[in-house]
């Protein structure tokens, strides 16, 4: 009996080491589901190759599981060129996209909880939608750009 308890212990030991030590990977017992991982957020459109991966590095370094879990995206020096789509993720607080070359950041008009975003190093931005952008951050909130 003894003998039998602790095996039943070291099992459920060994069950819970493979279920957090792996938790990205479905665990399965004869060929039925023991533990499967709820998968990292993928519905969102995104055209922009640059954007797009950078979205998905954030996603996946973040275990993002819902779009609205996303709070902080930093995609500096990613070769981003248009952000069409950041409209999915509407709870971002702040956002770096410095070092790109956007022209149009209309979408980021539409993300009511901005507090900071960095859009320095884009030669190319139309700093009359760089302007409305800061009427709209609640105070103290920034906007660091050339537009300035």
């Amino acid at each position: 009996m003894y003998i039998w308890s602790r095996m039943s212990c070291l099992l459920a030991f060994i069950s819970l080491i493979l279920m957090f030590g792996c938790e990205r990977y479905a665990v399965t017992l004869n060929e039925h589901p023991v533990y499967t991982p709820e998968p990292i957020y993928s519905g969102y459109q995104i055209d922009d190759p640059g954007f797009r991966n950078c979205v998905k590095q954030a996603l996946v370094d973040g275990k993002i599981k819902q779009p609205e879990a996303l709070r902080i995206l930093n995609c500096s020096y990613a070769g981003v060129t248009q952000i069409a789509g950041i409209e999915v993720f509407s709870k971002l607080t702040r956002l770096n996209l410095s070092n790109n070359q956007l022209t149009d950041i209309e979408p980021l008009l539409f993300l009511g909880d901005l507090e900071q975003v960095n859009l320095g190093d884009n030669p190319h931005l139309n700093c009359d939608q760089v302007k409305i952008l800061e009427t709209l951050l609640p105070p103290p909130g920034t906007i660091m750009s050339r537009c300035h």
